[in-house]
C-alpha cells in the first residue's frame, strides 16, 4: 500500500507540464487568497489598545460662509489642550502635536521625530516605561531643562549607554540639545509597535516632550488661530456608546476665541471651526476597510475560477491515467488502494501549491509593507503567523480530498472487461453535457471580462505613467532650513532676507549647484491654501493651494511660462502680483490674454495677474489648482538645482550655509525626483498589476479551455468516430464542431458585454480605451478557444 503512495506520488514529477501548471496557478490563487484574507482581518480587527472600542479621535475642520470646507484636519495646539481638560464625555484625553528637531549633540545632526503630548498618551496606547519616569507636565520656568522620555529604538542608535541599569538615576543627568535647547532625559519607553500611526510622516517617535511646549500663553489669540494639520487629540469615552458630537459650550468658546483671533490679527474671514468625535479604528483603518471589502470579493473569486479550472484540466488527466487503473485492478489491485494512492498523489500536489503559495504571500507582505508603509497606517501589523500556514495547508487538503472524490466518480469500474477495452475511447462515464457546458460559457465570459479589464488597467496607468509632469525634478532638491526666527517685524524680515541672498551667493558659486530659488513649501507640496477670485466679494472666491516662491523658482523647475512673466526682485517688496497655473485659470474663467488684471485675495485684496504656468502634475495629487505668490521672507527654505552629474548631501549644504552664519542648519534634504516618484508609485504598481493580471487570466482560460475542451472531446469522440466511418470527412467535422462552438462562444460574449457596458455606464470617461481593450480580448480568447478546440478534435479523430 506505501509502495504504492509512493508510487502516485513519483508519477507527479514525472507529468512536468500537468504539475508546473497546476502548482502555478494554484499558488497563485491561494496566495492571493491569503493575502486578502490577512488584509481583511487586519482591517476589521480590534485595536491591541484597552477598551479599544471606546477609542476616539477628535476631528477638526473649518468651512467658510457658505459652509464649505477650507480645512479638513484643523485643530489648533491650545484648542486640543482645552477640549482634553474641559470635555466630561472624555474618561481620559491626551492631546497630540507631531513636529521635528535636529539632534544638536550628534556629529551628522539627524532629524528627530517629536511627539508633544502628555503622560495620558503613554496609558491609553499601553506604551511600556523600561526606565526611569515620565516627563513633567509643568510649565517650564525657563531655568531648569525641560524634561523628556526618548523611545528605545532612539537610544538603541544615538544613546546606547542609556539603556545600562540605573543610567537615568547618575549624575549628571542625560541631555539631549534639540534646536538649541537642551531637554533632560528621565525615561525610555519600548520601541514596540503599537504606538497609534495617526500622522503618517512621524510614524515613529523618537522623543516625547510635554504637550506644553507647544503652547505660547503669551499670545493666546494667536495660538487660537494657528489652526494645524499635525495637530490631534485622541481619548477614551466615558459610556460605551461613542459620542459623535462635542459639548455645545466647548464648541462655542473655541469659534469665539478663533474669531476674536481672526479680527485681532486684521482679518475679515468669517471662517467656522466644527469638532466631531470618531472611532479611532475607523480613523486608523477606515479606508482599509472599504478596499478590504473589494479586495476580499475578488480573491474570493479569483480562487474559484482558478478551482473552476483546475478541476477540468484534472480531470482530463485522470482520464488519461484509467486504462492504468483498470489493468491494475484486473491484475489484482484493490480499488480502495487507487483510491488512497489517488489521494496522496493530490495531497502532495495540493501541499506543494500551498508551500509555494505561502512563500508568494510572505513576499506579497514585505511588499505591502514596503511600498504602503507611508500610506496605510500599521502596515507593520500584517504578518503571516504559523495559524495562517496551518489554514492554508488544512484549506489545500480539503480542496485536494474534493478534487479526488469528485475525480473518481466520473470513472466507471462497474465492468471491468468494458472499462479496460474501451478506457481512453470516451465510453466511460463523462461530465454531464450542461455541466460541461455552463462551465465553458462561465470561463469565457469571465475571461472575457477580466482579461479586459486587465488590459485597461495597464493602459490607463501606463498613460498616466507617460504623463508630463511639467516641472523638470532632476538634480533638485528641496532643502528645509532649520530656522529659529520667527518674527513678523520688518527688522527680522530684513534680516533674514539679507541672510538668504549671502546663501543665495555662497550656493552659486559652489561648483556643484546651477541654480538657486527660495520657496516655502516643497513644489509638491499641497498644504498651503489661498482664496482668490476674479471679484472682490468672498462668496464668489475660490479655495485652492498655495505656494510663496522666489524670483527664479519657474525658470530652475523648468515650470513654463504660459503667458506674462515670472517674479521680479521687487514683486518680493511690494506683494502686489500673483501668478496662476492652468488649472487655477481654467477655474477662475481667465484665459492667456487676461495678463494684468486684477484678481482678489484675503480680505478683498487686489493683486495684480502678471504670468500663468504649466500644471504640476501626479498620479497621486493630479494638477491641483495654484496660485503662487511673491516670496515674503518669512519661511525661507530654498529649491536648489545641481549641476549635471553633481549632487550635495546635507552635511555639505550645512557647510556652505555656515560659513555665512554659524547657526544655520539643515533640516532635510528631499530630492524631488524621489518625491515624485513616491506620488506615481500607486500608479507604477497598478501598470504592473494590470500586466499581471492579465497574465494570470490569460494562463487561467489556456488551462482551463485545454481541461474542459479536452473532456468535452473525449465526451464526443465516439460519435465523432460513427460519423466518420459513415463518410464524414475531417473537414466536414471540424466545421460543424465550429458552428457547435460558435454558439458557446456568442453566449459568453452577450453575457460579457452585459458587463462591460455596464462599467461603460459607471465609467463614461474610459469608454473609447474599454472598448478597445474588450475587442481586443474578444478577438485574443476567440483564436485561443478554436485554436485549442481544433487541436483536440484532430487528436480524437482516426486517419482512414
Amino acid at each position: 500500500m506505501w509502495k504504492e503512495n509512493f508510487s502516485s506520488i513519483s508519477e507527479l514529477f514525472k507529468k512536468t507540464k500537468f504539475t508546473v501548471l497546476f502548482v502555478v496557478l494554484l499558488a497563485s490563487a491561494l496566495a492571493g487568497g491569503t493575502l486578502v484574507g490577512l488584509i481583511t482581518w487586519h482591517a476589521y480587527a480590534p485595536l491591541p489598545y484597552a477598551q479599544d472600542e471606546s477609542l476616539v479621535w477628535l476631528r477638526g475642520s473649518m468651512t467658510n460662509q457658505k459652509g464649505e470646507q477650507v480645512m479638513g484636519n484643523a485643530l489648533s495646539n491650545i484648542a486640543a489642550q482645552h477640549i482634553a481638560s474641559q470635555d466630561s464625555a472624555l474618561s481620559m484625553a491626551a492631546p497630540i502635536y507631531y513636529g521635528e528637531a535636529l539632534y544638536m549633540d550628534h556629529v551628522q545632526q539627524p532629524k528627530l521625530n517629536m511627539t508633544y503630548t502628555s503622560n495620558e498618551f503613554f496609558n491609553l496606547f499601553g506604551q511600556t516605561l523600561i526606565q526611569g519616569r515620565y516627563f513633567s507636565e509643568q510649565q517650564q520656568d525657563g531655568v531648569t531643562a525641560p524634561e523628556v522620555v526618548v523611545s528605545q529604538c532612539f537610544v538603541e542608535r544615538y544613546m546606547p549607554a542609556l539603556l545600562a541599569q540605573s543610567a537615568l538615576t547618575s549624575s549628571p543627568p542625560y541631555s539631549l540639545e534639540l534646536d538649541q535647547q537642551v531637554f533632560h532625559v528621565v525615561g525610555v519607553v519600548a520601541c514596540d509597535r503599537t504606538e497609534p500611526q495617526l500622522y503618517m510622516p512621524n510614524r515613529h517617535t523618537d522623543v516625547f516632550v510635554s504637550f506644553a511646549h507647544v503652547i505660547d500663553n503669551t499670545n493666546v489669540l494667536r495660538e487660537h488661530i494657528t489652526v494645524r494639520y499635525n495637530t490631534f487629540l485622541v481619548g477614551r469615552t466615558r459610556s460605551e456608546s461613542l459620542a459623535t458630537v462635542m459639548a455645545a459650550d466647548i464648541s462655542v468658546y473655541l469659534n469665539e476665541q478663533f474669531s476674536a483671533g481672526i479680527t485681532d490679527f486684521g482679518s475679515a474671514i468669517s471662517n467656522q471651526l466644527n469638532f466631531e468625535y470618531i472611532p479611532l479604528q475607523q480613523y486608523l483603518k477606515g479606508d482599509l476597510q472599504q478596499t478590504s471589502r473589494w479586495l476580499l470579493l475578488s480573491g474570493v473569486a479569483f480562487l474559484l475560477i482558478t478551482l473552476v479550472n483546475l478541476l477540468t484540466f484534472y480531470l482530463l488527466d485522470i482520464k488519461k491515467q484509467q486504462a492504468q487503473w483498470v489493468l491494475k485492478t484486473v491484475l489484482g489491485a484493490q480499488l480502495d488502494t487507487l483510491r488512497t494512492a489517488h489521494r496522496w498523489q493530490l495531497s502532495a500536489l495540493f501541499l506543494l501549491s500551498a508551500m509555494f503559495a505561502l512563500v508568494l504571500a510572505e513576499l506579497g507582505v514585505a511588499a505591502i509593507q514596503r511600498f504602503g508603509k507611508q500610506e496605510v497606517a500599521h502596515l507593520d501589523w500584517l504578518e503571516l503567523h504559523i495559524v495562517h500556514y496551518l489554514m492554508v495547508a488544512g484549506i489545500a487538503l480539503l480542496f485536494a480530498r474534493g478534487f479526488a472524490a469528485f475525480g473518481f466518480k466520473q470513472l466507471s469500474f462497474s465492468s471491468l472487461y468494458q472499462n479496460l477495452q474501451s478506457s481512453g475511447k470516451g465510453q466511460a462515464k463523462q461530465l454531464p453535457q450542461w455541466f460541461s457546458t455552463s462551465v465553458l460559457i462561465t470561463q469565457l465570459s469571465v475571461g472575457l471580462v477580466v482579461l479586459c479589464i486587465g488590459l485597461w488597467t495597464a493602459i490607463y496607468f501606463g498613460n498616466k505613467l507617460g504623463m508630463p509632469s511639467g516641472l523638470n525634478a532632476k538634480e533638485v532638491v528641496f532643502v528645509t532650513r532649520h530656522q529659529t526666527s520667527w518674527l513678523h517685524d520688518e527688522q527680522a524680515v530684513s534680516a533674514r532676507k539679507q541672510l538668504f541672498l549671502s546663501n543665495k551667493q555662497a550656493l552659486l558659486a559652489h561648483p556643484k549647484i546651477a541654480s538657486v530659488s527660495l520657496s516655502s513649501i516643497s513644489p509638491l507640496d499641497t498644504s498651503y491654501l489661498a482664496v482668490i477670485g476674479t471679484q472682490p466679494d468672498a462668496e464668489v472666491q475660490q479655495t485652492m493651494q498655495s505656494q510663496l516662491v522666489g524670483e527664479d523658482y519657474f525658470s530652475l523647475l523648468g515650470l513654463h511660462l504660459l503667458a506674462g512673466n515670472a517674479f521680479v526682485t521687487a514683486d518680493s517688496d511690494t506683494r502686489q502680483s500673483v501668478i496662476i497655473n492652468r488649472q487655477a485659470a481654467t477655474k477662475l474663467g481667465i484665459d492667456l490674454d487676461d495678463i494684468g488684471m486684477t484678481l482678489y485675495g484675503r480680505d478683498a485684496l487686489p493683486i495684480k495677474l502678471v504670468g500663468i504656468v504649466e500644471n504640476i502634475y501626479s498620479h497621486a495629487q493630479g494638477t491641483p489648482a495654484t496660485i503662487y505668490y511673491p516670496h515674503d521672507f518669512y519661511e525661507c527654505n530654498m529649491v536648489i538645482k545641481f549641476k549635471p552629474g553633481q549632487t550635495m548631501d546635507k552635511q555639505e549644504l550645512s557647510e556652505v550655509l555656515q560659513q555665512q552664519a554659524s547657526t544655520q542648519r539643515v533640516q532635510d534634504v528631499a530630492f524631488l525626483d524621489a518625491d515624485l516618484a513616491q506620488l506615481n508609485k500607486v500608479a507604477v504598481l497598478s501598470f504592473y498589476c494590470g500586466l499581471g493580471l492579465s497574465f494570470l487570466m490569460t494562463m487561467q482560460v489556456l488551462v482551463g479551455l485545454y481541461g474542459l475542451l479536452g473532456n468535452i472531446a473525449l465526451m464526443q469522440k465516439p460519435l465523432l468516430l460513427i460519423k466518420q466511418q459513415v463518410g464524414a470527412t475531417r473537414k466536414q467535422l471540424i466545421k460543424e464542431q465550429v458552428r457547435f462552438r460558435l454558439a458557446h462562444f456568442t453566449g459568453a460574449l452577450l453575457i460579457a458585454t452585459s458587463v462591460i457596458l455596464g462599467l461603460v455606464s459607471l465609467l463614461p470617461i474610459v469608454t473609447y480605451t474599454l472598448l478597445l481593450c474588450y475587442l481586443f480580448s474578444v478577438s485574443v480568447l476567440f483564436m485561443v478557444l478554436f485554436i485549442i478546440d481544433i487541436y483536440h478534435l484532430y487528436g480524437q479523430l482516426k486517419n482512414y
